[in-house]
């Protein structure tokens, strides 16, 4: 038996908006409408998941975390510095602008979407 992660939903107050993001800063292609009013956007990730982002209002809070290999991981760190935004390796603490990894991996960061969600990026 094969089990695979076909979506993940999370809640957004502008759906498309919080879907580019996300797929910009992690270097994805552009998201694209889902659902029967095209109201949901998914954002695909490379094996073949995605993460569909859908209406909410409140915005409950939700962390995802990515594996990403070693250059995914120095071009999304480079982009968060570039918009300046808040980043750091330690999850009560994600905005001491650090990336090394505390557990032992290659590097390790964490940063906020504008609707409040903690992301995640790792490499072994």
């Amino acid at each position: 038996m094969t089990v695979r992660i076909d979506h993940v939903a999370l809640g957004a107050r502008d759906p498309q908006a919080a879907a580019d993001w996300l797929a910009e800063l992690l270097g994805l292609a552009p998201p694209r409408p889902e659902g029967a009013d095209d109201d949901m956007f998914a954002v695909r990730l490379g094996d073949g998941s995605s993460l569909l982002f859908a209406a909410a209002d409140p915005v409950p809070f939700q962390h995802m975390a990515f594996r990403v290999d070693a250059p995914s991981f120095a071009a999304i760190v480079e982009r968060l510095r570039g918009r300046g935004l808040a980043h750091g390796n330690d999850p009560e603490q994600p905005d001491n602008g650090l990336t090394s990894d505390p557990l032992g991996g290659a590097g390790r960061v964490y940063f906020a979407s504008p609707d409040g969600h903690l992301f995640e990026a790792t490499t072994p």
